[in-house]
């Protein structure tokens, strides 16, 4: 993938490495901003607690849903949630890119929004 992408976890027993996008990065820390303005301990342990539902990923990673085949978005999409947060991602080969986060409230993002994140 592109070079913007971040490792989260290198846990040894994980089959597969999970790296996020800059696109999730950046929710990640906006919505951890949003909350830190309530409240900055929960802030703090809402970002602690989806990355390790993030890392989780990289065990068994086709455990969840297919949000959008290949023929749909030009890759395979799944997702996951914590709470009402959902998880966008794609399996490539040994990695896990994590391709955004978004509340569930939000418009669900469309197809052609995915192929545009990198």
């Amino acid at each position: 993938m592109t070079p913007t992408m971040r490792s989260i976890g290198s846990n040894p027993a994980m089959c597969h490495k999970v790296r996020l996008s800059d696109e999730a990065l950046r929710q990640i820390e906006s919505i951890g901003d949003y909350i830190a303005q309530d409240s900055p301990r929960n802030a703090l342990r809402w970002v602690q607690k989806i990355r390790s539902t993030i890392d989780t990923l990289g065990n068994f990673p086709e455990r969840h849903a297919i949000l959008y085949t290949p023929q749909q978005a030009g890759r395979e999409v799944r997702q996951t949630f914590y709470g009402v947060y959902r998880i966008l991602y794609e399996i490539q080969n040994e990695t896990i890119f994590v391709l955004t986060v978004r509340h569930g409230a939000r418009r669900p993002i469309g197809p052609a929004e995915v192929e545009g994140i990198e």
